[in-house]
């Protein structure tokens, strides 16, 4: 049960990350990885087969709609030490670094802030959290969810148009 919520909530954050996208240059394999992060990959895990299916679906629904772009997802499981903190900070530091800004950039930054409610949502749930960052044409969602063991795993979810 806990499982199958986990794969649901994948599946959200690609929508969300698919319909916030506003386009750009850079691939998932230039994101950085969080320390200690193993990759969670198609055939090998289910999050890794999940996030193969969001990915195929997307080009799918833009294919058919005539609609440019593209969304990368990446899986991984985390270090037995990875908190929300933790990985927030990293990604803050990195991405920032690389020209990327907190939430979602253009026109629909100016409209909402996404990370004070997803902020504010992270606070009351220790299984779910997320945050979001644009850099030109591209949106960067990174998810953490505890799996069923309790088990930390992240989810890149870079959506380019």
């Amino acid at each position: 049960m806990a499982n199958k919520r986990f794969l649901h909530l994948a599946v959200m954050a690609a929508v969300i990350t698919a319909l916030s996208a506003c386009g750009g240059a850079s691939s998932s394999g230039d994101l950085p990885r969080y320390p200690g992060a193993t990759q969670l990959k198609a055939g090998e895990s289910a999050v890794g087969d999940t996030l193969a299916k969001n990915m195929d679906r997307d080009a799918a629904m833009r294919k058919a709609m005539g609609a440019g772009g593209k969304t990368e997802q990446l899986g991984f499981r985390l270090p037995g030490d990875a908190s929300w903190d933790k990985v927030k900070a990293f990604y803050d530091k990195e991405l920032k670094a690389g020209g990327w800004e907190s939430g979602l950039g253009g026109m629909a930054g100016g409209f909402v802030d996404i990370n004070a409610v997803m902020g504010a949502a992270n606070q009351g749930n220790e299984l779910f959290q997320t945050a979001m960052w644009s850099r030109g044409k591209q949106t960067l969602t990174v998810v953490m969810a505890a799996g069923p063991s309790g088990q930390r795993e992240l989810i890149l979810s870079l959506s380019s148009r």
